[in-house]
């Protein structure tokens, strides 16, 4: 058989916890093939992989090449380390769902977050979106060395609904605060995130020294935005959490609970 590609003489790790062998892996038409002794067989091109590991791509399940991208489409150096998948929005903080004057105080909520210059987030994107569905298509325009998939930050979707007083503690979202944010993650999920994020984390602060939106929100919140994933098409979603178990085990454990109910991967 004729293939498009043959690693031959590699040392092949499969990600299945399976001992590691040596042997060939056949490509063809963009799939894996054939893997083993490939024998005399044809291709287009061929890898020797003698002395090498030969593995499937990793997927990095927690990123925040979020802005990186916009510079970056290469996304180093995750990429030169065999990462093929990155989840970004992680931690609660990202760039979508947003309005437009609400761009720049995400660019600095994730500068105090994660320590990125805003200045460098706000001119390395294109910032031609409004809705997640938008972002990820802005995303994908930047044609990333890596596949990108995204989770919708409780950050920007509380900000969002919510305004200023989404970090104030003991605030909670009025009933029709409630339902615009219950919206927000359903129309997110809809357009292609694979989840939600949100932190819990005492060390996560805005600018003015509060802490991110979501840190206060209490399960009457959360319980509504995990339906919300599920309502959005997300059954088995992530509803993943950035958590402060050392001071609110109690919450957070409900938390975990609630979401398993649901149907959400927590």
């Amino acid at each position: 058989m004729n293939y498009d590609v043959v690693i031959t003489g590699g040392t092949l790790v499969d990600g299945t916890g399976s001992d590691a062998v040596k042997g060939d892996v056949a490509i063809k038409d963009g799939r894996i093939a054939k893997v083993g002794d490939i024998g005399e067989a044809s291709a287009a091109r061929t890898i020797d992989a003698t002395g090498q590991t030969v593995t499937p791509g990793f997927v990095d399940l927690h990123t925040h090449l979020d802005a990186q991208v916009g510079w970056d489409p290469e996304l180093t150096s995750s990429s030169y380390h065999g990462v093929t998948t990155a989840l970004i929005g992680n931690c609660g903080v990202g760039f979508a769902p947003v309005s437009e004057e609400n761009r720049q105080y995400m660019a600095k909520l994730m500068e105090s977050v994660e320590d990125i210059a805003a200045e460098a987030i706000l001119d390395g994107l294109p910032w031609n979106w409004s809705s997640y569905g938008e972002y990820l298509d802005s995303v994908q325009s930047l044609k990333p060395a890596l596949n990108i998939v995204g989770l919708a930050g409780h950050s920007a979707i509380r900000f969002e609904a919510m305004g200023d007083k989404s970090m104030d503690e003991g605030v909670q979202a009025t009933p029709s605060e409630l339902e615009h944010i219950k919206r927000l993650v359903k129309e997110s999920v809809e357009e292609g995130a694979v989840g939600f994020s949100t932190s819990r984390f005492l060390g996560h602060h805005v600018p003015d020294g509060r802490l991110t939106p979501g840190t206060w929100a209490d399960l009457n919140e959360t319980r509504a935005i995990q339906q919300a994933i599920i309502d959005g098409g997300g059954t088995g979603g992530l509803f993943q959490v950035a958590p402060d178990m050392a001071s609110r085990r109690e919450i957070e454990f409900e938390m975990f609970k609630t979401g398993a109910e649901l149907g959400c991967h927590v």
